[in-house]
């Protein structure tokens, strides 16, 4: 029975040894891994932050030139009512 044992013993410490120089061997590898998930989450971020910016840059140039748009009509519009008093007159 103890060499039954034994051998298991031998079977698992082989098994782990293996496991063991396979981490050790792909750790390089894996570490690489896991700093390009990060740059590539960092480099998610900053492009969505940019668009985000980009965005609101674009927004707000926007709605500058449609309340431009809406001043100019405006004085055109009281430009109109005043000539239209200035005939009634």
């Amino acid at each position: 029975m103890a060499a039954e044992v034994t051998a298991l013993e031998h079977v698992l410490l082989n098994s782990f040894e293996k496991y063991i120089e396979d981490v050790i061997e792909y750790s390089d590898t894996i570490a690489d891994i896991h700093n390009d998930i990060y740059n590539n989450q960092q480099n998610t971020e900053d492009n969505h932050r940019y668009a985000m910016d980009h965005i609101q840059d674009e927004y707000d140039r926007l709605q500058s030139d449609l309340q431009d748009n809406l001043d100019s009509l405006q004085n055109e519009i009281d430009e109109i009512k005043q000539m239209i008093q200035e005939l009634q007159k």
